[in-house]
């Protein structure tokens, strides 16, 4: 129907009335805009449909073997993962969209009949452009805006999700590992009604602050989750802990766990909002506060080795005192020495420890041994830790006179001292950073301050990277369309999906740039980053040049 018209509106004589010519003519544009509208959203949506749920599913295998997500959670999962695939759908399913309905538009000749009824080639174009217009827009918003809440949202579910994730998976196969792999939770049995666990076996590798193995009767899990972590706590009752210093029964002890972040700590992640957050409080990203907390207890415990030290070490009054809410505890030694970990500081050779009862001032306790160990405490992994543990292995416990051998003193949630605290600033990284007050810094605390920096500008890098390649895909959407359309028309006579092969050449090229160019930008080099940013601007600028060349040959055939 469409052809008869057109064919009707090139044999019209424009002198015998040039303003009727003119309505039909606009008449004829509408009617033409329409037809190539509807042509082109059906083949789209039905596009962006099919593939929508072929990627989506494909999503969802990494939180599955991360996680061990379970049947209630895919739907939901699927529903979160949506938007990721549809960044790259939607450009796809346009260029697949434009290239059959303009090729079999113009394999039909009215491509032709619309020429010679006098419609210029160029409004033809119109809803393709439209089309392109509304994706590039679409995906801007998308990659900047959509994608990063429901990716936020999806970890949060996982999240929320995690006690029956961590139950399911120990009742099937007996364990469950953290994301991660550093930590690890055997059971005999699993009760999820009551949050408990019978005969269990925890290997604790995830800090640097020493390895652990911890066997219990019985345990019961907490889980504390925030927008940066998600932790989990086991209780565990009539306790065994093997470590570096050996082994010694608690009848109550508390081991902390983390679930990582595998999506949202990523600045691919991030919205525009967020990263503009970032690079003005780079301590609000998660993998930039992590080393520099590591840096800042380094700091924090090498004031403590300095103060412990000249204290012991000094001529007269050479008690070191240290206290948490019950005990008020004083140690000495003749020498004071910080471990070749940097982890540890060690008080040797004729130590002594006495704890007093704080609220009484009375003698409670004494011991007398080789060495006392003091060392920052690791229960907490979302903030600098400021308590100290204090550990004193085969101590002799003088009581009433008499001597025990006590396997090992451990002492717990000691209060960094107010002097120390005075010289630390609320400003994590630049505290981090100003080490005058020691005289010697140690390679650790060099070596973590190194990282930290590292980090900041390896994450401020990718934030560049993640910013530019956005700007250029969406962008270059418009193009890739425009290209279909074009070589839909020019290979009219061919197979329709010739078009949409070809078209696709140009997209992986695109795509080509804007990984290469990330890959440069991330690269730690400022002079790498700029020409990785202008690899993918130019990759964008080569795409717009074959558009408009294709284009321009159009019109003169």
């Amino acid at each position: 129907m469409l052809f008869y018209f057109v064919a009707k509106m090139a044999f019209f004589d424009e002198n015998d009335s040039g303003k009727y010519y003119s309505s039909i003519l606009d008449i004829m544009v509408f009617i033409l805009h329409r037809y190539i509208f509807k042509e082109l959203l059906k083949v789209f949506v039905l596009t962006t449909l099919a593939l929508s749920v072929i990627m989506s599913l494909g999503s969802l295998l990494r939180p599955i073997q991360e996680y061990g997500v379970g049947p209630s959670q895919v739907f939901d999962l699927l529903c979160y993962f949506l938007p990721v695939t549809m960044t790259f759908v939607l450009p796809v399913a346009a260029l697949f969209a434009t290239s059959l309905v303009y090729g079999r538009f113009a394999a039909d000749n009215e491509f032709d009949a619309c020429k010679s009824s006098g419609i210029s080639p160029s409004m033809m174009f119109y809803p393709a452009i439209i089309l392109a217009i509304v994706i590039a827009i679409a995906n801007l918003i998308l990659s900047f805006h959509v994608v990063p809440a429901y990716v936020q949202k999806a970890e949060m579910e996982m999240k929320a999700d995690a006690k029956q994730i961590l139950f399911r998976n120990i009742q099937r196969q007996g364990y469950y590992s953290l994301p991660g792999k550093k930590f690890r939770i055997y059971a005999d049995a699993a009760d999820i009604k009551n949050s408990g666990l019978l005969g269990v076996v925890i290997v604790d590798n995830s800090r640097n602050k020493g390895n652990k193995l911890i066997t219990a009767e019985a345990a019961t899990v907490n889980f504390d989750s925030t927008q940066k972590t998600n932790e989990v706590k086991v209780f565990a009752k009539n306790a065994y802990q093997i470590d570096e210093l050996g082994g010694v029964f608690f009848q109550a002890i508390s081991v902390l766990g983390e679930f990582e972040n595998i999506m949202s700590d990523d600045v691919k992640f991030r919205k525009i909002e967020q990263i503009n957050n970032i690079k003005l409080f780079p301590m609000s990203f998660y993998p930039i506060a992590k080393p520099a907390w590591s840096a800042y207890e380094q700091l924090s415990l090498e004031l403590l080795y300095t103060e412990v030290k000249n204290t012991i070490e000094a001529e007269t009054n050479n008690l070191y005192q240290l206290n948490n809410e019950k005990f008020l505890i004083t140690i000495n030694g003749e020498k004071c020495s910080l471990h070749p970990s940097g982890e540890l500081i060690e008080i040797s050779g004729k130590a002594v420890l006495f704890e007093y009862d704080k609220q009484t001032g009375d003698l409670t306790k004494s011991y007398r041994g080789e060495k006392i160990i003091l060392q920052l405490s690791n229960e907490t992994e979302t903030r600098p830790s400021d308590k100290i543990v204090l550990t004193f292995p085969n101590a002799i416990w003088l009581d009433r006179g008499v001597e025990f051998i006590k396997p090992r003193y451990f002492a717990k949630n000691l209060h960094l001292p107010d002097s120390v605290m005075a010289k630390l600033d609320e400003d994590i990284i630049a505290t981090a950073k100003n080490h005058k007050f020691l005289e010697k810094p140690s390679p650790q605390l060099l070596g973590l301050i190194k990282e930290m920096d590292k980090r900041i500008h390896k994450t401020f890098l990718q934030i560049k990277a993640e910013i530019h390649s956005r700007l250029v895909f969406g962008i270059g959407c418009i193009s890739l369309i425009l290209i279909g359309t074009e070589l839909g028309i020019r290979f009219k006579g061919g197979h329709l999906l010739t078009a949409f092969g070809l078209s696709s050449i140009p997209a992986a090229a695109l795509l080509i740039f804007i990984m290469t160019g990330k890959n440069l930008t991330k690269n730690q080099l400022s002079i790498a980053a700029d020409t990785g940013v202008a690899i993918m601007w130019i990759g964008l600028a080569i795409l717009t040049i074959i558009s408009f060349i294709l284009y321009r040959k159009l019109l003169k055939n």
